[in-house]
């Protein structure tokens, strides 16, 4: 089944999150082995839930030329303190989804959380996922 959704950049002026600690832009990810995979430049957030569902973590490149944009659930998130944490490696994530926000929405993320292993958001069966820990 393709599910088409359009999921909006929290940078849009009529997006915000429901809970503002859930906004981890700017913070480092780490796979998990701890080897940096990038830092989250975006965070795709459902309008009507008002919830964070997929991350966009930039790695690589020079003053943003070369630099990979890639599409991560939420659901891959193990734990947030001083970093992002993923129960994925960085290899999985090089090898993931491409984010190209000129792409006119909606669009079917299915993919990508089936790439990820994850059910997604839409589906019956859902659980949100809980992982804000911000313990320093």
């Amino acid at each position: 089944m393709t599910t088409t959704l359009e999921l909006l950049p929290l940078t849009d002026d009529r997006m915000s999150l429901a809970e503002e600690q859930d906004d981890v832009r700017g913070m480092t990810v780490l796979d998990v082995r701890e080897h940096r995979v990038g830092e989250v430049e975006e965070i795709l957030v459902d309008s009507v839930d008002r919830r964070a569902r997929l991350l966009v973590v930039a790695s690589g490149g020079i003053l943003g030329i070369g630099e990979h944009k890639r599409l991560v659930p939420v659901d891959a998130v193990s734990r947030v303190r001083a970093h992002v944490r993923l129960e994925r490696s960085d290899l999985h994530v090089a090898s993931g989804f491409d984010y190209d926000p000129e792409l006119p929405g909606p669009v079917d993320y299915g993919p990508v959380y089936s790439y990820f292993g994850y059910t997604p958001f839409w589906e019956d069966g859902y659980a949100a996922p809980y992982f804000l820990d911000r313990r320093w």
